[in-house]
């Protein structure tokens, strides 16, 4: 995207001409990575609406593993319910299935 660049470039010229002054702001590559957290972050609040709502969210991407700062990018409430994946597609599957019958069943409990 031309303008996205554009954009990019224009907030690591000011960054530099920044480091001259007092003024302070964020690089292009800061600046994409919160859109793209926006953007994750939105879709994470379509899958859960209200508090008792539940959704499993899987980030398949080891940036969340691995990246301090993308994995900050994630809400506070996100961050402290994480559950570290099995190794395996089977053990992973295991465990989401036992995740929803849990929930179910707390459902059915509510009623």
């Amino acid at each position: 995207d031309p303008e996205l660049r554009e954009k990019m470039q224009l907030l690591d010229n000011d960054c530099k001409d920044a480091k001259t002054s007092s003024v302070s702001g964020i690089t292009g590559s800061e600046y994409y990575q919160n859109l793209c957290m926006r953007a994750v972050n939105q879709s994470i609040g379509r899958a859960i609406r209200h508090a008792k709502d539940y959704a499993v969210i899987i980030l398949a991407d080891a940036r969340y593993a691995t990246d301090l700062r993308v994995w900050n990018g994630l809400p506070e409430w996100l961050r402290s319910g994480r559950t570290k994946c099995p190794k395996t597609f089977d053990e992973n599957i295991s465990s989401l299935q036992a995740f929803f019958r849990k929930m179910k069943h707390e459902e059915g409990d509510s009623c």
